[in-house]
């Protein structure tokens, strides 16, 4: 990353696009000491990152690593979460309309006069936070060295490969997966990339006829491919955030022209593991520095270079080991926290906002299965108030405005689409939610 604005590079190297804007290196440079010179005369020391627009990302990124600050990096860019996080952070760089209550300093760019940069610092790491078993959310702390033997290890792999590539993505740089791929990865490499996010099919066949690509996806866009549409060829074709069917693999590559590259992998511990599927239940291979190891207790530990301290943790998934020890198969989550439309959902955060409402005494979420989509469901007993609410109101009435409520603090994707009210949440013999008669109340 010290080296991403080298002066050994040429100064019109392409960096980034934005529609038909060119954003070169030497504009890039410029951009960064600007803001770098701005951040070294503020005392604040964490600086949250919300941006829809990547290029101005990797600005701020470099700008407060450079300047001796700490990026904390939430997986969202919702103002009523940063304000409940303010503990988190002491200050924001966006180029959003965002008000969280702290001091903001607003990221663009054309930044004119040449300002030399500070050396770069020491050890320099940044906060990325993802949901936790709690339901609340989890710092993790990420060093740069980290993440670029990431870089390294992927372009070993595949750099030939993306050489002479242009990087367009439909996934966001506020998480793991879209920081490591749609950032890090391109401009370690040397390649452009898009400022903007691809939001449709279309674009991929209108904006980038003739380009070689790396489209960095995700199964839930891939599902939505149109193959109607005209072939949108693609060098390659990265997806991550869960797994895909061997269908919906094959599927990519008629409308995209090549097998996906799955990538497995937790913000924790870095990339692990990759697969294409060429056939029904295609193993997954870990890296080659990777080992994944079963315990007594049938929990999985990862050993990699990538894992922070230690160099171990353990999973969350539950995983199988194939005879030789190395690949294997993914067989779900061993918690509460799951992948829906490749967005890290905690159940449990769903059920304390849910419980949060003055209408609801207690609830259960779950999930369920709808036309081959997962969505949740949510299972609520009412507090005095909301029986009187309710009883104004038709069910249907009542549940949309609990459904409203909830939006200023949930992702649409994480709201609820079904609902039943009982008089008490059922439990087991040992105390614990009786989630299969939770699931029983849909059928």
């Amino acid at each position: 990353m010290s080296q991403w604005l080298s002066s050994a590079r040429d100064d019109r190297v392409l960096i980034a696009w934005r529609g038909d804007k060119a954003l070169c290196l030497g504009q890039f440079r410029r951009d960064v000491a600007a803001l770098t010179e701005k951040l070294l005369g503020r005392e604040e020391r964490r600086w949250a990152l919300c941006f829809d627009d990547s290029y101005r990302f990797a600005v701020a990124l470099l700008a407060s690593l450079y300047a001796g600050k700490v990026p904390v990096i939430f997986g969202h860019q919702r103002e009523a979460i940063l304000k409940e996080q303010r503990t988190d952070f002491d200050a924001l760089l966006t180029d959003l309309a965002l008000n969280p209550g702290v001091p903001i300093l607003a990221v663009s760019e054309d930044a004119g006069a040449d300002i030399a940069l500070p050396a770069w610092p020491r050890d320099p790491h940044f906060i990325l936070y993802t949901s936790g078993s709690t339901g609340q959310p989890q710092a993790v702390n990420k060093s740069v060295s980290c993440m670029d033997r990431e870089s390294e290890l992927l372009a070993a792999t595949w750099g030939d490969t993306f050489q002479g590539c242009r990087v367009v993505a439909s996934v966001s740089h506020q998480h793991m997966y879209g920081l490591s791929f749609r950032v890090f990865l391109p401009l370690a490499l040397g390649l452009p990339f898009d400022a903007q996010l691809t939001q449709y099919h279309e674009q991929l066949i209108a904006q980038h006829q003739g380009q070689r690509l790396v489209f960095v996806s995700s199964p839930a866009w891939l599902k939505r491919l149109d193959n109607r549409l005209a072939i949108a060829e693609c060098v390659d074709v990265i997806s991550a955030g869960g797994p895909l069917s061997c269908a919906e693999a094959m599927q990519s590559k008629q409308a995209l022209g090549v097998l996906p590259l799955e990538i497995y992998g937790t913000t924790e511990t870095g990339t692990l593991a990759w697969r294409r599927q060429d056939r029904e239940e295609t193993l997954w291979q870990p890296f080659a520095d990777v080992r994944l190891t079963v315990n007594s207790d049938g929990s999985v530990q990862a050993m990699s270079p990538l894992i922070p301290d230690t160099g171990e943790l353990v999973l969350s998934d539950i995983i199988q080991l194939a005879p030789d020890g190395r690949q294997f198969q993914l067989k779900g989550r061993a918690d509460r926290i799951i992948k829906l439309e490749e967005k890290r959902l905690s159940l449990t955060e769903v059920e304390q906002r849910l419980i949060s409402l003055p209408e609801i005494a207690d609830a259960a979420v779950i999930t369920q299965q709808r036309r081959g989509r997962t969505v949740l469901a949510a299972v609520i007993v009412l507090s005095a108030y909301g029986e009187t609410r309710r009883h104004a109101l038709s069910e249907g009435e009542f549940t949309r405005a609990l459904h409203q409520a909830l939006r200023c603090w949930l992702e649409p994707v994480a709201l609820p689409r079904s609902w039943r009210i009982i008089d008490a949440i059922p439990l087991n013999p040992q105390g614990k939610r009786a989630y299969a008669e939770l699931q029983e109340l849909f059928l």
